[in-house]
């Protein structure tokens, strides 16, 4: 079996892993909310929403970067 040491270390990296991860989705939810108001109805802020979710707010919208609002973007034509 494993040291106490090494399991308590392992425990502790999941619980971090997981505050971290929890911290990211309130971040994420806020950049679309940021992007609603900026861009108004041509951006699609429930799937952005979405996607925070989905993603565990591993994808983070940059209303600055076009690159990460392709997907959330309305055509005007």
């Amino acid at each position: 079996m494993g040291s106490p040491t090494f399991i308590i270390v392992l425990v502790l990296m999941g619980i971090i892993e997981n505050y971290i991860c929890a911290a990211s989705i309130p971040v994420c939810i806020t950049n679309c909310v940021q992007c609603k108001q900026m861009f108004g109805p041509y951006f699609q802020g429930r799937a952005c929403g979405d996607a925070c979710i989905s993603s565990n707010g591993q994808l983070m919208p940059d209303c600055n970067n076009p690159r990460t609002l392709g997907n959330f973007l309305k055509r005007l034509y």
